[in-house]
């Protein structure tokens, strides 16, 4: 206890002992986070796994893929196929004067025979941060004006060249959902020019003017 400023001998003998029983290499708990300076997080980043594969335009997500599919209903049932716009990208190799990049989707199944491709897309790789934009869209097989997938799990290579070189190549997984949409499509009034009688030829002087109802015609793929 203090007695007019002083520590009473009990007391100081008891700190001094507490004193002694630490260790000599005890050092301060430092409570405040490390500063990570610029540098070190360039090398974090330049330590992370590269990203690469398919880029949906309008989506966060890398290699995932919702693509829609349309019902129609009401007096003019049918169906098209939906597509997604995509890009490919690569972290550790980026976009540079005269790449290109070969996408192919080499899931088991994709090639219907030997002499069948597997589905495709080649695509320029010269600027920004992907490849020039490849339509995907659901299909059995390759097709000349999509790249063509299939609902789960699509396993793709890739390759990307510099002129004739190949700087890059790889494989990725992408993932696909279909997403469906229904509407209704009813008849609609179209003019039309006919024969009388019903004939089937005539002079252009003979024909009238007719309004018919007809169901749209619908394209195995909507864009």
């Amino acid at each position: 206890m203090m007695n007019n400023g002083f520590i009473s001998p009990l007391k100081f003998l008891s700190l001094s002992f507490c004193l002694t029983c630490l260790p000599s290499n005890t050092q301060a708990i430092n409570i405040y986070p490390p500063i990570i300076t610029s540098n070190q997080q360039q090398q974090n980043k330049q330590t992370e796994s590269p990203e690469v594969g398919l880029e949906i335009i309008g989506s966060p997500s890398l290699n995932r893929l919702v693509i829609p599919m349309y019902r129609y209903t009401g007096e003019c049932p049918g169906f098209s196929k939906g597509i997604v716009k995509a890009s490919f990208t690569s972290t550790a190799f980026p976009p540079s004067r005269d790449r290109r990049v070969m996408v192919r989707n080499v899931s088991r199944g994709m090639a219907r025979v030997n002499s069948d491709p597997f589905p495709f897309a080649d695509r320029d790789y010269s600027r920004g941060r992907g490849s020039e934009i490849t339509e995907i869209t659901i299909g059995p097989g390759h097709d000349r004006l999509y790249l063509i997938v299939r609902q789960g799990e699509n396993d793709f290579d890739y390759k990307i060249k510099e002129k004739n070189t190949i700087v890059d190549e790889g494989t990725f997984t992408a993932y696909v959902e279909t997403t469906t949409i229904v509407e209704e499509r009813n008849k609609e009034p179209r003019t039309k020019y006919v024969c009388p009688g019903n004939r089937l030829i005539c002079e252009s002087k003979e024909m009238y003017e007719v309004t018919v109802y007809e169901c749209p015609s619908y394209p195995n793929v909507r864009k």
